[in-house]
């Protein structure tokens, strides 16, 4: 997400959950090759998660303040299958396990 008017920087990501009242532990990144790129450099994204309930019925957002993100938290994913329409493309997994308390409910 990019502010057109100041250039704020952040990660949204959404997950579908049994519960939005806790953080999950585990939550599906974007490309490794990426965050990689910007944790060499010493970036770190503030990172907005939406919870959203199976049923569909309950929401929440959660915020997460990039100072608190260490590279830890960032799992490397198995590159995708030769057979895969994507092949060879790498992703990752946050661990929040060791983060929970850090995240503010914001809804």
């Amino acid at each position: 997400m990019i502010c057109d008017f100041c250039g704020y920087l952040a990660q949204v990501k959404a997950a579908t959950v049994r519960k939005v009242e806790a953080v999950p532990n585990y939550l599906l990144g974007g490309a490794w090759s990426v965050q990689k790129a910007r944790m060499d450099a010493g970036i770190y994204f503030p990172l907005f998660l939406v919870l959203v309930s199976n049923a569909g019925k309950k929401t929440s957002v959660y915020y997460l303040s990039a100072d608190v993100q260490q590279s830890e938290i960032f799992l490397v994913r198995s590159p995708l299958s030769q057979t895969a329409r994507r092949a060879g493309w790498q992703g990752f997994i946050y661990d929040l396990r060791s983060i929970k308390g850090a995240f503010v409910r914001l809804a």
